[in-house]
């Protein structure tokens, strides 16, 4: 089997320092950025607030300050805004965001082009690996939605 049928859509979506890659299926749009609204008086730093999309309110992530990453001070006219669908309870959450600190890429990724740059690995993270020679992250989607989850902010926004 040729390595281009065992290929995975991926977006390598910058953050901050870091580049972090995500299966296409998992994203739905990626869209530029608008500040978002507090969502409590005291939210977490990970929790930027909530972003109007398609009529519906969802919750936007700092990828950097939830996987404690190194932070970048970017102009926010690079920033964009990657909307993802939520796996662990979608009734409860059929969508969240995460702030790219720039265009995030489409490629293909092959089990030839990714080798494991760092065994050990963080909380919220899955692998260390490298593409091209260069680190990027693969972060655990359940680790993030979980946050997200246990930080109540669904309880303030509703879906119908």
């Amino acid at each position: 089997m040729s390595s281009i049928h065992s290929a995975i859509r991926c977006l390598l979506i910058p953050v901050g320092e870091q580049q972090l890659l995500l299966p296409s299926t998992v994203i739905t749009e990626v869209s530029l950025y608008h500040e978002p609204e507090p969502v409590f008086e005291h939210q977490p730093k990970w929790l930027l607030g909530i972003i109007d999309w398609r009529n519906q309110n969802i919750p936007l992530l700092s990828i950097e300050e939830a996987l404690s990453l190194p932070l970048k001070v970017e102009s926010s006219k690079k920033y964009h805004t990657v909307i993802l669908y939520g796996l662990e309870s979608t009734q409860k959450m059929p969508f969240y965001a995460l702030r790219a600190t720039d265009v995030p890429r489409s490629l293909a990724v092959t089990q030839e082009t990714l080798t494991q740059s760092n065994p050990e690995t963080q909380n919220g993270l899955v692998f260390n690996v490298a593409y091209e020679s260069n680190k990027v992250l693969l972060p655990d989607v359940s680790y993030l939605e979980n946050l997200l989850i246990k930080s109540e902010v669904f309880s303030y926004l509703s879906y119908s």
